[in-house]
This record gives C-alpha cells, structure tokens and sequence, in this order.
C-alpha cells in the first residue's frame, strides 16, 4: 500500500478511530511473521501516529507499541522523549535500544523517563552508573528499589557519594540483600542504628566498624544539634525519635557537650511531658523528683549515673537552659 494510502487511512478520522488505529499498527509490528510489504506499512502508519497533535493516541502508540520487535529507531526515540504519560510506559518495558542508545537515552529524557529506566526490569552496569550519575533523589530511589537494578561497587560508590545527606536514598540501599560487604561498611556509618543492625546481621560487618559507626554517629548528630535553632528543637527530636536516632548514649553525649536545651527537648519527648515542666525538674527538682523524671524516660542503667552525675555537675557550676530561649545562664542567687 503506497505512502499516501496510508496516510489517508488517517484523513478525517476522530480521536478515537485514530486510536484504534495506532493500536493495531502497534500489534503488527509485534508480530514477527510480516511480509516486507505489511512491514513498510505498519512503519509509515507508526510515523504518522507518533507525531499526532492528540497525547491520547500517541499514548495508544506507545502502549501497543512497547512489546514491537520491528520498531523503527526514530519512532522509538521520539516516543522516548515525548511527555511522561507517553514515554514512561514505554521506556520501561521496550527493548529496541541499544546499550548505546540507553547510555544516551539516560542523559536527554526527562527525569519521569529516568525514573522509568531506573524500574526497568533487566537493566546492565553501565546504564545504572549512568542513572546515579545523573539522577536526582527520586530517580535514585527508584534505582535502588528495583532489584533488577545491579548493585556493584561503580553503582554503589556513586549512589553512596552523591546522596549522603539524603537519608532515605542509603537507607532503601541499605534494606538490599545483594550488596557487596565493602558496600555494607560503607554504609553502617550513614545509615539509621536499625538498619546498622541489619547490616550486621546480613553482612556480617565488624565490631571494629560497628564501634567507629556508632561514634560517626553519634559525632554528626551533636554538629547538627549545635546548629539546631533553639525553637526547632522540638520537631529535631522528634524527627530523631523517628528514625530511630534519639538514643540514650545521644543524650548523654549531647550533655556532656552542653546542649542542655536538646537533652531537656529529648527528655519531654520521652516522657511526654511539657518542655517547661522537664526543664525546671533538671533545674532546680529535688534528687527524689529528679530520680522520678529520669526512671519515667527509662534511662538504662549502665548509663544513668553518668546522665545522673553530668546533671549534679552543671547544677553545682549553676548551668540551666531555658527551653523558650536557649541562653545558658546561672541559676538564681
């Protein structure tokens, strides 16, 4: 059937009947039992469907499409760059391109189309470097959500590098059963104490850098706490609490460095009792109430009487911390 046969099939059709069409062009170049002839055609009606004005049919295109074992590489790249609704479908379960063409596709689609190669379900070395290379937080969340996705040292090394302040990105990385152990140590000192101890328990990782992970730590949570605004201290603890991070030893280490503030905000929080009311029981409450206030936390006992001890010395040098304002100021005469 000549070029302009074809195109006419397509004259005066409504949305829908172009549609239908796309999606039956679509099944022929599934098949893989066509004449040269019926080939050709099903290209050229391809072509003219990919650069319809109406999302809905390239859409259909697409979706018929995503399976084609004869799919010409300019259809294919143009349905790879068209919007999210037509392409991400596509990028996800085609496989026309080339290892070349992934490498490339990765550096010009949109980051809705990275996120849908980073979920493919067969992906190589190279295009998941390509991925943590150039994806944001979203797109390496879908990479190291898919298990299909290869977690060797480049992949790893790169994720690990570029998202360490983005604790959700190393923690999902961190729940895989695939990782290599360098990958693991690497990790036991970025990750939520829950999640050291899975990779503990699944790597088998050291004492030693379990040791040096724990006081890694809990260093980088007393330089955020030192910068912490007072009137966010509340929500920062809170946000510890949920990842798992407001430990015992935090506070204590948190006293010890002087943040009184933080360790008055952790103990409301724990006890759930107003910051006020904790704050003039550490300042100024008898031994007896005070014992009472530190028993309802549930403080252990191999480090309640360092916590017990650290109070009665910033007590006897006439240290306290108002939670409204943060200042340290002695106690009145």
């Amino acid at each position: 059937m000549a070029e302009g046969t074809l195109q006419g099939l397509l004259v005066d059709k409504d949305e829908d009947a172009r549609m239908e069409i796309a999606r039956r062009a679509g099944a022929r170049l599934c098949l893989d039992d066509l004449s040269e002839a019926e080939l050709r055609a099903a290209e050229t009606l391809a072509r003219h469907l990919v650069a319809d004005a109406v999302e809905r049919v390239r859409a259909a295109l697409s979706d018929a499409v995503k399976s084609a074992l004869h799919l010409p590489r300019d259809v294919a790249l143009k349905i790879a760059h068209d919007v999210d609704a037509v392409a991400c479908p596509f990028l996800q379960a085609t496989d026309v391109f080339s290892e070349e063409d992934w490498q490339q596709l990765v550096l010009t689609v949109s980051r809705g189309g990275r996120v849908a190669v980073a979920s493919r379900p067969a992906m190589s070395e190279g295009v998941a470097v390509a991925l943590a290379e150039l994806g944001d937080s979203v797109v390496a969340q879908a990479l190291v959500e898919n298990p299909a996705a290869p977690m060797t040292p480049p992949v790893c090394d790169t994720i690990i590098e570029r998202f360490e302040e983005t604790g959700w990105v190393l923690d999902t990385l961190a729940g895989r059963d695939d990782l290599l152990a360098e990958t693991a140590s690497q990790l036991i000192t970025k990750v939520s104490s829950v999640l050291r101890e899975r990779l503990i328990r699944t790597y088998g990782v050291s004492e030693h850098a379990t040791k040096l992970a724990s006081e890694a730590e809990i260093g980088a949570l007393l330089d955020l706490i030192r910068n912490v605004p007072p009137p966010r201290l509340t929500e920062f603890v809170k946000h510890l609490r949920s990842r798992r991070q407001l430990s015992y030893t935090l506070m204590l280490e948190a006293l010890r460095d002087g943040s009184l503030q933080f360790f008055t905000a952790a103990v409301s929080e724990l006890a759930k009792l107003p910051a006020d009311k904790v704050g003039y029981v550490l300042d100024e409450g008898s031994d007896g109430v005070l014992t009472g206030l530190l028993s309802r936390v549930e403080i252990p006992k191999d480090i309640y009487a360092e916590i017990w001890s650290e109070l009665k010395r910033r007590r006897a040098r006439g240290e306290t911390a108002s939670p409204k304002s943060g200042v340290t100021r002695p106690l009145a005469g």
